[in-house]
């Protein structure tokens, strides 16, 4: 038996078809991961700012949400020494360069265009997890 690593993974996407693609990737993967949903930026910035809350190892960001966008909640969290370990892959439709260079300016990890296929999608998050 082998020893799998496990990771940590929250995604905050206002989009419910795009979260439940999220999790059946995440769970076709080898890796054990256990994932974290939140439906909009407010949701995500009210749990990482609970006393007991589980810090993920990588969020996976949207910036297109309601209540609260990817960008503030990008910002907010870099505001935070706490945080500042979360590895943030911005995960957006957008293929702005200008979206791309805003994220990478506050503080991003890395920008994920939501791929067009469960198998590139799922291809993505392995290397990710791989890298992170």
């Amino acid at each position: 038996m082998t020893d799998k690593a496990k990771h940590i993974v929250a995604l905050a996407d206002d989009d419910v078809d795009d979260r439940e693609i999220f999790v059946d990737v995440c769970s076709g993967i080898e890796t054990e991961i256990e994932v974290f949903l939140f439906k909009n930026g407010q949701e995500l910035m009210d749990y990482l700012n609970t006393k007991d809350a589980v810090i993920p190892s990588i969020l996976f960001l949207d910036i297109n949400m309601p209540i609260k966008d990817g960008f503030d909640c990008l910002a907010e969290i870099r505001s935070k020494t706490a945080l500042n370990e979360l590895c943030i892959i911005v995960y957006s439709t957008s293929i702005s360069s200008s979206d791309v260079t805003k994220a990478k300016q506050l503080g991003a990890d890395g920008f994920l265009q939501k791929p067009s296929s469960y198998g590139k999608l799922k291809t993505a998050v392995q290397k990710i997890l791989d890298t992170d």
